[in-house]
């Protein structure tokens, strides 16, 4: 199951770099592994993302990993807390 969710967290990383233009969306996909159905999901959270920061006037890294941190506290909620405690 960690496996998994390291997965769909590597999904979302690679998918952020599509949104941004340096790699395509199937390059993407295949740096995550996932299958399609579960691709699409991790695709629609990094867009989202992808979003925001664009959206965000200040330093976008910031903004970025601000977001994709609760992404990672997301998943780690299932193993009773966050990622580094």
């Amino acid at each position: 199951m960690a496996k998994e969710k390291v997965r769909h967290l590597s999904g979302i990383l690679a998918s952020v770099f599509a949104h941004a233009g340096h790699i395509t969306k199937e390059e993407a996909k295949e740096i995550s592994g996932l299958a399609d159905h579960e691709f699409e999901t991790a695709y629609d959270k990094a867009s989202n993302i992808a979003e925001n920061v664009l959206q965000h006037e200040g330093d976008k890294m910031d903004k970025f990993l601000e977001h994709f941190a609760k992404e990672i506290d997301q998943y780690m909620a299932h193993y009773g807390g966050k990622m580094f405690k």
